[in-house]
């Protein structure tokens, strides 16, 4: 079981304010457990000025993003086969698509490991959310446009004092891009005080002292909306609950890699 996941339960038992039958932990992990046991839904991520979206259709996904800075890709997987679109550019006359295979392993871990995964991680900031709320107090649920509308407030501070930093980061950021960072992170996982120490600063600097995680529900149950009002905020949608379909690029538009 994922550390963040035994970090979440346990503080089921020990946290939380409770209005309106729900606590602050289970508000917090309401999305996660939903997703596990519906994993078929349309995400749309925005943080800062990056966004995502991802698709899940059982096994397929259709995962795009735009990273800023004009770093944007597209990752389709259907089939048994993936296909890769970068910034939307031509990648062979007429060609907007690479189908990419093991034989071509460089470009396969470049799309994933910077754009589909920063992507994922993205759409998964709702674990990182859970982390930090989980300690909050909860307000809720109020009637909002016929949806239910929960409220946490967050003492930053409090919440990454009493959280593992090493567990946090496995949701926070699990393909840093840099080795500098990379290593920075193995500190933090060793236990050293001084780099868990930049952490928090850090971490205080990007979301700031005090935020606000809020959750909106469907008449069904459904996660609609989530948003972390803070120095950084962040915002994700779902849609399409049990009602998604992933689709291989046109066969005209798709180059073939080989070797």
């Amino acid at each position: 079981m994922p550390r963040y996941v035994v970090i979440t339960v346990l503080a089921l038992l020990v946290a939380g304010c409770g209005w309106g039958g729900k606590t602050a932990p289970e508000v917090a992990g309401y999305v996660e457990t939903y997703l596990r046991a519906r994993p078929d839904v349309k995400r749309v991520a925005k943080k800062g000025i990056q966004s995502a979206t991802v698709v899940t259709k059982g096994q397929d996904q259709d995962v795009s993003a735009d990273l800023g800075g004009g770093l944007r890709g597209r990752l389709v997987r259907t089939g048994g086969a993936s296909y890769m679109q970068t910034q939307g550019e031509e990648v062979a006359p007429g060609k907007s698509w690479d189908r990419i295979t093991e034989e071509h392993e460089p470009y396969n871990l470049w799309g994933i490991g910077v754009v589909t995964g920063q992507a994922m991680t993205l759409v998964n900031g709702h674990r990182v959310c859970a982390l930090l709320a989980a300690r909050g107090r909860v307000s809720g649920p109020a009637s909002d446009g016929g949806l239910d509308h929960y409220t946490v407030t967050i003492d930053v501070r409090e919440a990454l004092d009493a959280m593992d930093l090493g567990a946090f980061l496995e949701v926070y950021d699990p393909l840093p891009l840099m080795q500098d960072t990379e290593d920075e992170y193995g500190l933090v996982r060793a236990g050293d005080r001084a780099a868990r120490t930049r952490l928090r600063d850090q971490l205080l600097t990007e979301y700031g002292a005090r935020a606000t995680y809020e959750l909106w529900l469907d008449g069904q149950g459904r996660p609609v909306r989530l948003r972390l009002t803070a120095k950084t905020p962040t915002e994700i949608t779902f849609s399409h609950w049990g009602d998604t379909a992933v689709a291989a690029p046109p066969a005209d538009q798709i180059r073939v890699l080989t070797k």
